[in-house]
């Protein structure tokens, strides 16, 4: 506790996970780490084992109660933070005799939307009496978290020029398909513009007017943005012409 003390302090950590505390009932107040509150989850039925996790005092945070799991020990808490869902906490202990249940797991990450599973996920060795041996030794964290807030997902505009193309070229109307690819000049322009006009309407040619000239930049921003836009995506295409 000495050790745990000193490691606080020199790091200014927040919240310490625990495993394997070998802690009993017994001694409710033992172990205990001034400035934090103390959660723990003691085995009862066998020796060794148990969980814990130590929070600062002046965290929002506080105790929850966890289903029932078939192998894993655990502590959990869940933690209020500013900018972000609420953050369940839990750490883990899973005993070298024992396997990882994809049950215990799923359990544990229903608890909510935003979810940090720490400890000893102890992977199987002869060494300790396993009667196999996983490759390594690993012990993962598992992360399962929220957007900040709860805010929706970003919403991302995507154009497919080249349906749009052919949706074009399907329309009866030859007009369009002379207007080129990719429009970069006044006089590209100015020839796009005058390539669908006159047209007839009710039998009457109807016909507008349209500068001698037009400087692209005073086309409407949301021209501009689609040429921009198209005009990229064609040079793309064209630079790796092929599906990969």
């Amino acid at each position: 506790m000495l050790e745990l003390d000193q490691c606080t302090k020199e790091y200014g950590i927040d919240i310490v996970l625990v495993q394997e505390t070998l802690l009993k009932p017994n001694s409710p107040k033992s172990c205990t780490l001034a400035g934090y509150v103390q959660l723990r989850t003691d085995r009862t039925d066998a020796p060794l084992g148990g969980t814990a996790i130590y929070y600062k005092r002046s965290l929002q945070c506080c105790p929850i109660d966890l289903p029932t799991l078939s192998n894993i020990e655990a502590t959990g808490c869940r933690l209020a933070m500013t900018g972000h869902r609420t953050l369940v906490i839990v750490s883990i202990y899973l005993s070298p005799s024992k396997k990882l249940l994809r049950s215990d797991i799923e359990a544990l990450l229903a608890l909510g939307d935003a979810i940090i599973l720490f400890g000893d996920f102890n992977c199987k060795h002869t060494n300790w009496g396993c009667a196999v041996s996983n490759p390594g030794d690993h012990r993962p964290v598992l992360l399962r978290l929220g957007p900040p807030g709860g805010c929706p997902k970003p919403m991302i505009k995507i154009t497919e020029w080249k349906r749009v193309s052919t949706a074009l070229e399907e329309v009866d109307t030859p007009a369009l398909n002379t207007i080129p690819d990719v429009i970069e000049t006044t006089d590209e322009i100015d020839s796009s513009i005058g390539s669908h006009q006159p047209h007839q309407d009710g039998g009457q040619e109807v016909l507008a007017e349209v500068p001698a000239s037009v400087d692209r930049r005073k086309l409407p921003a949301d021209a501009l943005e689609l040429l921009r836009t198209k005009n990229a995506a064609l040079r793309l295409a064209y630079a790796y012409p092929s599906r990969e």
